[in-house]
């Protein structure tokens, strides 16, 4: 893809390849949150607007009414980064311990961006996140009451209608915390893959510590759009570095805020 400017890259497939690998691998850890909506690949780096259906009356004069359509926009994200030319020789000669820095730091920005986007929205784009749709809240003020609210979080979505199974997604410190408490002779953690099932619970660090969200996986009510899925891509080179940057295009949508539930941990 002409965007990417692939074709100028200067160091081969071998080590394209090596870069690539690794930044697959890092954001495999990171973006998370993708896993847990529905994802939908069949855009391309050329769709501009999500069509949502809504419109917005803005006059009616002599039985003439005027509305505007309201599409959610597109995001694109780009994040530039330095490979040293070192770390490329380095990659070249087949050095299984290269610098990695360079591509941690870029991933976890980059993965930092559409995690937010996912939980809070962009309002440019008219893209409004899970958490600011969530109308169910809860509250816990150490992990055993989380565990509660965990299961009181079943009735919940039940007297909305909304089916299972369910995601719990929390940072690492809380999951910590549900190892290291227990409950009737079990840990949290034990009670939560008893309440929800094995797998359960992802990861994601841009929930923070003071946060827990419940998420319906009955498909539906939450959607990820994506036009360009992460690529690599070159910007240029200096006489030590070359200059590459990852990109992507998204929407997301939440369509059943019910689907969800935030747990506001206090402790």
């Amino acid at each position: 893809m002409e965007v990417l400017n692939q074709s100028n890259i200067p160091f081969g497939d071998g080590v394209k390849t090596v870069i690539e690998s690794e930044i697959t691998e890092y954001l495999s850890k990171r973006l998370t949150l993708r896993g847990v909506v529905d994802f939908r690949g069949e855009y391309t780096f050329d769709t501009d607007a999500i069509a949502t259906k809504n419109l917005k009356p803005i006059s009616s004069d002599n039985g003439v009414e005027i509305s505007i359509r309201e599409p959610i926009k597109m995001v694109e994200v780009r994040k530039r980064f330095t490979i040293p030319k070192s770390v490329i020789e380095d990659i070249k000669r087949g050095k299984s311990d290269f610098d990695n820095k360079s591509l941690t730091k870029a991933s976890n920005e980059f993965a930092k961006v559409e995690n937010e986007i996912i939980l809070n929205g962009c309002s440019d784009a008219n893209i409004k996140g899970i958490l600011p749709s969530i109308e169910n809240k809860l509250s816990a003020n150490n992990a055993t009451e989380l565990l509660k609210c965990i299961a009181k979080s079943i009735g919940v979505f039940n007297e909305n209608f909304v089916d299972g199974a369910f995601k719990l997604i929390i940072s690492s410190n809380t999951l910590a915390n549900l190892y290291t408490e227990s409950f009737n002779g079990l840990s949290i953690k034990e009670r939560v893959d008893e309440i929800l099932g094995a797998g359960a619970i992802v990861i994601s660090q841009d929930i923070g510590d003071y946060k827990a969200l419940m998420l319906s996986q009955r498909g539906g009510d939450f959607e990820f759009y994506s036009g360009l899925d992460v690529s690599l891509g070159f910007d240029g080179e200096t006489s030590d570095s070359v200059e590459m940057f990852l990109l992507e295009t998204l929407a997301f949508r939440v369509i059943t805020p019910e689907a969800a539930i935030l747990i506001e941990i206090k402790g």
